[in-house]
């Protein structure tokens, strides 16, 4: 079987995407989220639809990766299958992966420390985070934008727009539970920071 570069590269990016993550954040991040669950009584209301564009996009990944035709399925956007645009495809993709390492270098002290004494997280305003409030987030958005313009056919389209919801939900519903947490701290850092883009969202 011959695979296409943007196969190899697609199924490598999703791989090292998974790898990281569950070697770094993933390791403390439903203990977290479940301290801070109890301590605050805030139950995640989009988690679960957040949790599912994740397993969406690798599922998109593995099927194009084992039938390159399926980016013939349901409407094929052919103005964006060409070769300039999945170049860009795959910078958008390094870029969200190296936006994912500097979101887990920036928070990741913080919230193991946290984790491990069952006590909050101090607000990390520095690093990645000096520009935008939700950094993991806005990788996520990019990796789903580079995807589609790897396999631009009307289910990724619907996939990136359903992404696009759910992450705006998620962001705003952890925002709350940031101004629980940290009051007049965040609401400062709000009014400094984007919240996916530098001071325009």
């Amino acid at each position: 079987m011959r695979f296409h570069y943007t196969q190899v590269f697609l199924l490598a990016c999703i791989v090292a995407f998974w790898v990281y993550h569950f070697s770094t954040y993933g390791k403390v991040e439903g203990r977290h989220e479940r301290s801070v669950r109890k301590k605050y009584g805030v139950k995640p209301k989009w988690a679960s639809f957040f949790g599912l564009a994740f397993f969406g996009w690798t599922a998109l990944a593995l099927i194009f990766f084992f039938h390159y035709h399926s980016i013939n399925w349901i409407w094929r956007i052919s103005f964006l299958d060409s070769a300039p645009v999945k170049i860009a495809a795959m910078v958008i993709l390094i870029s969200s992966l190296l936006m994912y390492v500097l979101f887990t270098l920036s928070a990741g002290r913080s919230i193991r420390a946290a984790a491990g004494t069952s006590g909050n997280p101090s607000l990390v305003t520095t690093g990645i985070y000096r520009f935008c409030r939700h950094p993991a987030y806005l990788s996520f958005l990019a990796m789903g934008l580079g995807i589609f313009l790897i396999v631009p056919n009307l289910i990724a389209l619907l996939l990136l727009v359903y992404t696009f919801v759910v992450t705006c939900g998620h962001s705003a519903e952890e925002e709350r539970r940031l101004l629980k947490i940290y009051g007049q701290e965040y609401e400062r850092y709000g009014a400094q920071v984007g919240r996916f883009l530098p001071k325009l969202w």
